[in-house]
């Protein structure tokens, strides 16, 4: 019996290799009941798994990325793959990029099976990044087969165009079309890059690789915008990826953020793709073009609207919050509301779950009490309320979107009109007064500014302090010691809500560092009307100086002449020598985070 037993687990190790048959089943049993299902076993000599890791950076967690490589060494794929944006670059400091190269292969040194490289817009930007990258790795795009399986691994940074805007040239097209034509006859064909061409406006020689690609059974595989999302396409299936540590809000598998690895068994049928995370597997329908569109749409429909809270915090106890639910669909919207635990506030809803009848408006109330008594409530105290938002008919999704909104006492600050004629030329002499604060851990950076405007400009100052300034003026802004400033110029209630969701449409950044350029790094000059922006950034003793003078026609262009308001925030990044992080401290709270706050940081006229 005991050798029996020995046969029988001697047989079952076919599950970690892919050359197992089914003649490797031995097991000793006469006519009768037997504890198993079958004995037809899922074995394929041609059968083998792989991985894919997505987005590293473009906001990179710290530990997310190595936690998926050790993971990856527990799941032991034959190999795993890549589809770009491995280090944060945007720097033509070669010092600096191979400090990043170094610490992404020292993660790329633990892993236990091969890994194929790919760039992303991270990755390669500029001429100093490609020559660094070909130095490193020889190619950036190549191809091999395995098991009678094309890889294509395509490079959508061949012209350097950034983020947006990936390409592929005429000479990868011809590498392209050449490696299909000596490939006819694969029974699959992979392609791996990293931006998905075919959702943006330049689409360069992507239109004739599909082409090629319709006649024959692939898949494409893509990352870069940090959603997972499933699209059926030419004859195919095309995935855009999560994340392995890039930035995201993390609200879970339906709405196509999580961090996770690809997991692909390739079998006669194709590529099956699990994708695992830290909360369980899912399948390739994890999140559909069409459950994304249907969130997205919902999402900006503002179906739920909430009046900012502003008060005199040093006298705040009690006040009634007004909820606003809209339905704008033929169908039954059901709203559920749930106000989570607070240190400072209570709450309480009058109804906690609302239907909305077809193309109509509901509206809740909540209760906000101060846990205080006696001592006033801070500007950082606030309630979280978690709201779930579905509908139910045929061809809408059976599935909940969840959005969370945090709601407190904020304060409603006042811009006041330009005493004096305003150079901009980073002196602060004219301003007699920076009443607002931006405060870093320790004393190390700390930010003082003020805002005015006259008929045509809104006026901005700050005064950094900074005891350790670190400037590269071959690196990105965004890369170094700088201060910025946000504004979202919609009308107060739309302003107000905005959460950060692709907030570099709906708001203008303006960043400056000392030693660039005279004009700021700002978003979508032309798209904002902001050509006429001005802009200065001094260095002076223990720190630096801004000023900014911004078109008022970009307020006036959202809210008319007799605007209203803005929203605005600051925030300071502190680049210390010797010191890997780069900390961000902010006014307010960051509008793309999870403590974002309905209002916060309004300013009124």
């Amino acid at each position: 019996m005991k050798n029996a037993i020995a046969i029988l687990l001697s047989g079952m190790l076919f599950f970690t290799s892919l050359n197992a048959q089914k003649a490797d089943l031995q097991i000793d049993h006469s006519d009768g009941p037997a504890p198993w299902s079958n004995l037809d076993v899922n074995a394929n000599k041609d059968q083998f798994q792989f991985a894919i890791v997505t987005d590293r950076t473009g906001g990179a967690r710290p530990g997310v990325f190595l936690d998926g490589i050790r993971k990856l060494n527990l799941l032991q794929p034959e190999f795993v793959m890549s589809v770009g944006d491995l280090i944060e670059g945007y720097t033509e400091d070669v010092d600096e990029l191979n400090r990043q190269w170094t610490e992404f292969n020292g993660f790329i040194d633990e892993l236990q099976m091969p890994f194929f490289y790919l760039p992303g817009n991270h990755d390669i930007t500029n001429q100093v990044m490609e020559d660094l990258y070909i130095q490193k790795f020889g190619k950036i795009y190549y191809h091999f087969v395995y098991k009678d399986v094309l890889f294509l691994c395509l490079n959508s940074e061949d012209q350097r165009l950034g983020a947006g805007n990936g390409t592929i040239s005429d000479k990868q097209f011809e590498y392209v079309k050449k490696a299909l034509q000596d490939n006819p006859d694969v029974k699959w064909t992979l392609l791996f890059m990293h931006q998905p061409i075919w959702n943006q406006k330049q689409l360069s020689r992507w239109p004739d690789v599909e082409k090629l690609l319709a006649s024959r059974k692939h898949t494409v595989f893509t990352g870069h915008v940090h959603h997972y999302v499933k699209y059926e396409r030419n004859n195919g299936k095309y995935f855009t990826l999560g994340t392995t540590g890039g930035g995201s809000a993390l609200r879970g598998p339906n709405m196509g953020e999580f961090d996770h690895v690809s997991w692909v068994t390739m079998t006669e049928r194709g590529p099956i793709m699990a994708n695992l995370m830290l909360n369980g597997i899912w399948d390739e329908d994890v999140s559909t073009e069409q459950t994304q569109a249907y969130a997205k749409a919902l999402l900006q429909s503002q179906c739920i609207q909430i009046d900012p809270l502003f008060v005199d915090l040093k006298k705040f106890q009690e006040e009634t919050v007004k909820i606003k639910l809209t339905n704008n669909k033929d169908l039954p919207m059901t709203v559920r509301l749930k106000d989570a635990f607070s240190w400072d506030l209570k709450g309480e809803l009058d109804n906690n779950e609302i239907v909305v009848p077809p193309n109509s408006v509901a509206f809740a109330n909540l209760t906000l009490q101060s846990k205080k008594r006696k001592k006033s409530v801070g500007p950082s105290h606030y309630m979280r309320l978690k709201a779930n938002v579905s509908y139910k008919g045929e061809g809408v999704p059976e599935m909940a979107v969840p959005m969370t909104f945090n709601i407190g006492p904020e304060n409603k600050y006042q811009l006041e009109n330009s005493k004096s004629p305003i150079q901009i030329d980073g002196n602060l002499d004219e301003w007699t007064d920076l009443p607002y604060q931006v405060e870093g851990q320790a004393g190390d950076v700390s930010a003082q500014f003020g805002l005015c405007y006259d008929e045509k400009y809104l006026y901005v100052a700050a005064r950094v302090k900074d005891d350790d300034i670190q400037i590269d003026t071959s690196a990105a802004v965004w890369n170094q010691d700088f201060v910025g400033f946000l504004m979202n110029a919609d009308p107060m209630q739309k302003s107000a809500m905005d959460n950060g969701e692709h907030w570099y449409f709906h708001s203008m950044m303006a960043m400056q560092a000392p030693a660039h350029a005279a004009l700021p790094s700002t978003n979508n000059l032309s798209e904002f009307g902001l050509a006429d922006i001005k802009g200065r950034c001094l260095s002076v003793k223990d720190g630096y100086n801004m000023e900014l003078a911004i078109p008022l026609s970009y307020v006036e262009e959202r809210q008319g002449k007799n605007w209203k308001s803005m929203r605005i925030n600051f925030v300071v990044q502190d680049q210390d020598k010797g010191e890997l992080e780069k900390p961000r401290y902010t006014f307010k709270p960051d509008w793309r985070g999870p403590t974002n706050r309905v209002g916060s940081g309004m300013f009124f006229r």
